[in-house]
C-alpha cells in the first residue's frame, strides 16, 4: 500500500543554480554582477522546493558530490525540504543564469553533469522506500554514465504498485519510458514536436496528437505546456485547454517545475483534475515573477489560480 501523503522527487542531474544581473552583456569586458543568488536546482529538486513553498511536503532524492552537493543538501533542509542525498564521488555541477537589464533578456548556461557511477544507488534508494510513495516525480536530464532506459526501469518497477509515476524529461529517456504505465507526462511544445517529428503549431494538431498518445496508453494524463499560450490537459475521458495569464516576466527558470509541483500537490490533496491543472498553471505563472531561481510564491499562485478559475466560469 502506498503512503497516501508522500511525494518523492528524483533528480539525477542536480545543480547549484547561480543567478545574477548585469547592465549590459559585452564581449571582453569584465562584467560586474549584482543580486547574486545561489540556490539548489535541477528538475526534481525544483519540484520539491515548489511543493514546499506552496505549503506541502516532498522528499527529494538526488546525488550529491563534494562541497556543491553538500551545499545543496544543507540549503534544501533549511528550506524545509525532506532532503535525501546519495553521496557520490564526483563534484555536483553548477549552472548560471544572468539577466541583462538593458534589454531585459535572460541568458541561461547549463554545465554538464559529472559521470554518475552511482546511479544504481539512486535507483535503489527510491525502490527501498517503505511504504512506497503515493507520487514519484522523475524530472530532469540524465547525466553521463546513466543508461537511457533508467526512467523506464523505475517506471517498470512501480507498475504493480499503487505509486503514480510522473515523468518530466525529454529525448531518448522520455521515449523509452512511454508505455511503462506512466501516470503523467508534461512535455512542452518543442519537446513533443521533437518526439513526434511533426509541427504542432495548430491547436487541432496538438489536441489530436495528445489524444492519440493517451489512447495508446503512453500515459494516463498528458499536460502539454505552451508557454504564454497556456497549456492543454488530456486524460482518458477529458480534454481541456486553458489560456495563459500575461505577466511581466522576470525569469522563466523553474516555471515548468513549479507547474508540476503545484499540480501534483493539488492532486495529493484530493482536488479534481481540472482544478489541479489550473493550480499547476498558476504556480508556473507565479514562478515567472520571481528573480533568479526563487520559483513560485504561494500568494501569487493563489491569486493566479482564482483568476484562472473565474475565466473557466465565464
Amino acid at each position: 500500500m502506498a503512503d497516501e501523503k508522500t511525494i518523492v522527487t528524483l533528480t539525477l542531474n542536480p545543480c547549484l543554480d547561480i543567478s545574477a544581473e548585469v547592465d549590459d552583456l559585452k564581449p571582453d569586458n569584465k562584467l560586474r554582477c549584482r543580486n547574486v543568488r545561489r540556490e539548489p536546482g535541477g528538475g526534481g529538486v525544483n519540484v520539491s522546493r515548489a511543493i514546499t513553498l506552496l505549503g506541502g511536503r516532498a522528499r527529494a532524492v538526488f546525488p550529491a558530490g563534494g562541497g556543491t552537493g553538500k551545499r545543496i543538501d544543507e540549503s534544501l533542509k533549511r528550506m524545509g525540504v525532506d532532503s535525501h542525498p546519495v553521496f557520490i564521488e564526483r563534484l555536483t555541477r553548477e549552472s548560471f543564469a544572468v539577466r541583462e537589464l538593458h534589454h531585459g533578456e535572460q541568458y541561461r548556461f547549463a554545465m554538464p553533469g559529472p559521470e554518475l557511477k552511482e546511479w544504481q544507488m539512486c535507483l535503489q534508494t527510491v525502490i527501498d522506500f517503505d511504504p512506497p510513495p503515493a507520487y514519484l516525480i522523475l524530472s530532469g536530464s540524465l547525466p553521463p554514465g546513466v543508461p537511457e532506459n533508467f526512467y523506464a526501469q523505475l517506471a517498470r518497477h512501480f507498475a504493480d504498485l499503487p505509486t503514480k509515476v510522473i515523468l518530466d524529461t525529454s529525448g531518448k529517456p522520455f521515449e523509452l519510458a512511454l508505455g511503462e504505465q506512466i501516470y503523467l507526462i508534461k512535455p512542452n511544445q518543442q519537446e513533443l514536436e521533437q518526439h513526434c517529428d511533426c509541427s504542432l503549431a495548430e491547436e487541432k494538431d496538438q489536441e489530436k496528437l495528445c489524444r492519440e498518445l493517451v489512447d495508446k496508453n503512453s500515459c494516463e494524463v498528458l499536460i502539454l505546456t505552451l508557454g504564454k499560450n497556456g497549456a492543454l490537459l488530456t486524460t482518458r475521458d477529458d480534454q481541456f485547454r486553458a489560456a495563459g495569464i500575461e505577466v511581466d516576466e522576470v525569469s522563466s527558470v523553474g516555471a515548468g517545475d513549479s507547474f508540476v509541483g503545484g499540480m501534483i500537490l493539488a492532486l495529493q490533496r484530493g482536488w479534481q483534475m481540472r482544478d489541479a491543472f489550473l493550480y499547476g498553471m498558476a504556480a508556473g505563472t507565479a514562478a515567472m515573477l520571481s528573480e533568479g531561481t526563487q520559483l513560485c510564491d504561494k500568494d501569487d499562485t493563489d491569486r493566479f489560480f482564482k483568476i484562472l478559475q473565474q475565466r473557466q466560469r465565464g
